[in-house]
């Protein structure tokens, strides 16, 4: 049998590929972009191991995420260096 081979350009949109990937396939991509460090992985599923004070601190360190631009200078470098101690 003959084989062929062809250079071909394929314009596909983003939201194109995300609407077919299956279930699966999305979360095989999350991992990889969080492996990559493209982005932080918040593990926001439920999970059964983790008891109040865990879901407490979670929701804390999520909160200085997300408004890290509201701390000061100050601010940021004592969290880093506590951090750095650990």
């Amino acid at each position: 049998m003959a084989r062929f081979w062809t250079e071909a350009e394929i314009d596909l949109d983003v939201n194109e590929i995300y609407e077919n990937l299956s279930d699966r396939e999305i979360l095989k991509l999350v991992d990889l972009f969080v492996e990559e460090g493209l982005v932080i992985s918040t593990n926001s599923s439920k999970d059964d191991n983790m008891n109040f004070m865990d879901t407490e601190w979670k929701q804390t360190l999520m909160k200085l995420m997300d408004n890290r631009f509201r701390l000061t200078t100050e601010q940021e470098e004592i969290i880093k260096n506590i951090a750095n101690k650990l």
